[in-house]
């Protein structure tokens, strides 16, 4: 009779314990990550159509025919060259196989140790922000997510980079020269230097998240002044950014709400840096789906030929990239662009091109960003800013930049010279 009455209760308590075992086995599954922008199916279609590609210069003759992997604007570059200074051969750029981008091992790691742990309230907004490193989305469901995928990524934790950055009028024909040295440092989500996944609260009293020195060359009138942006890891404190301006030897706090200001006379305000430089609170995501994009992704900018005042350059290399669509709407009154259009690489969260409307709804700019797989002090390979592209619409101006110098993971680099005192450090 006993033995009747324990098999009865085991095998009334199986289900009920299999149910609670089901979180625990979920958990247990190992997160897959990076996720490759195409599925094994999806691939065999994309390498279909690059037999077709591969190799074959894309022109003002042939534009329409990839025209459903590009932005409308950048397609309207091509049929209106004259307006943007072309070359005498005419602007074009060349198609490349798709392949993965690189991700350092420390991002895989982090990745799948902490994006499980990941906890949200009920709006989605990630409540263990500062406890966490690596991409805490691997396969995002939401813009928010996908938003939140494109903040973790650290750049490398540190680097080191110096642009030339002309601002080209190609009414005129002419570029407006600027050269700047970037010196970046993560204080939390590191993946790839130590301290990781963040520095300790001892090292770290002022809460920072991410700060950036930067030094200007050119113009002249700007040599030698700096800008020190500070953002801390408590995303309802607004941002802490100083200039000190060489001609006058004077440090001066810019304002939250000079982020809307164009930076040294180019097409870009502050928040256009990166494609996106502001907290993520500043905006409504909406994931509007996937869609497929050529990208330049792995382009050694080093090849690329641009003669002064011309709009596009040369020699740069385009793959297909299925991307994530998100439309980014601020919620700040009277922002400056009405709305923003992100097109984001799954495999680096990189935003690699990006559409923006201005307060009436007109077509303002568009933005591309370039990169490449670079190794970094580690010795493992990681994908890049190596350039950018800005097209103003509405000015009919451009912007190029391209690096002179880059550093990642720099374990060199230390919290010390992003301070004040360090801005006014004499040359």
């Amino acid at each position: 009779m006993i033995q009747k009455v324990l098999r009865h209760a085991v095998k009334s308590w199986v289900p009920v314990l299999l149910l609670l075992a089901l979180p625990l086995l979920a958990g247990a599954a190992e997160v897959q990550f990076p996720v490759p922008s195409y599925t094994p199916e999806e691939l065999a279609k994309v390498r279909e159509w690059e037999k077709t590609w591969v190799g074959k210069k894309v022109d003002a003759k042939n534009i329409d025919q990839v025209a459903q992997f590009l932005p409308e604007g950048f397609v309207s570059i091509f049929k209106n060259q004259d307006r943007w200074a072309a070359p005498p051969d005419g602007f074009s750029f060349l198609i490349s196989a798709y392949k993965p981008a690189g991700v350092t091992p420390g991002m895989i790691e982090a990745t799948k140790k902490w994006a499980p742990l990941v906890k949200t309230d009920a709006n989605g907004k990630i409540t263990n922000y500062a406890e966490i490193a690596g991409v805490p989305f691997p396969s995002p469901k939401t813009g928010l997510e996908v938003a939140y995928n494109y903040e973790c990524n650290t750049r490398g934790d540190t680097y080191h980079s110096r642009w030339v950055s002309p601002v080209i009028n190609p009414r005129t024909h002419a570029d407006r020269l600027a050269e700047q040295e970037f010196t970046e440092m993560f204080f939390f989500h590191r993946v790839d230097v130590d301290p990781k996944p963040a520095y300790a609260e001892k090292d770290n009293s002022k809460g920072y998240f991410r700060t950036e020195l930067m030094h200007m060359w050119y113009p002249p009138e700007m040599l030698n002044s700096r800008l020190l942006q500070i953002r801390y890891i408590d995303d309802q404190k607004d941002d802490d950014s100083y200039l000190y301006y060489k001609q006058f030897r004077r440090i001066r706090r810019i304002s939250t709400s000079e982020r809307t200001n164009a930076i040294d006379g180019t097409d870009q305000i502050y928040d256009d840096a990166y494609q996106w430089d502001s907290h993520v609170r500043y905006n409504t995501y909406k994931l509007l789906g996937r869609k497929d994009l050529l990208v330049p992704r792995h382009t050694d900018c080093t090849k690329v030929v641009r003669v002064e005042g011309q709009g596009f350059p040369s020699n740069l290399n385009f793959e297909r990239c299925n991307v994530y669509v998100v439309e980014a709407t601020s919620t700040v009154k009277g922002y400056i662009y009405s709305k923003r259009m992100w097109y984001v690489d799954p495999e680096t969260y990189f935003i690699t091109w990006q559409e923006m409307w201005d307060k009436n709804g007109k077509y303002w700019k568009i933005m591309e960003q370039i990169t490449n797989d670079e190794k970094n002090a580690n010795g493992d390979m990681r994908n890049f800013f190596s350039g950018l592209l800005i097209f103003d619409f509405i000015r009919d101006h451009a912007g190029w930049s391209n690096q002179l110098l880059k550093e990642l993971s720099v374990p060199t680099i230390k919290p010390d010279i992003f301070t004040t005192n360090n801005l006014q450090k004499t040359y």
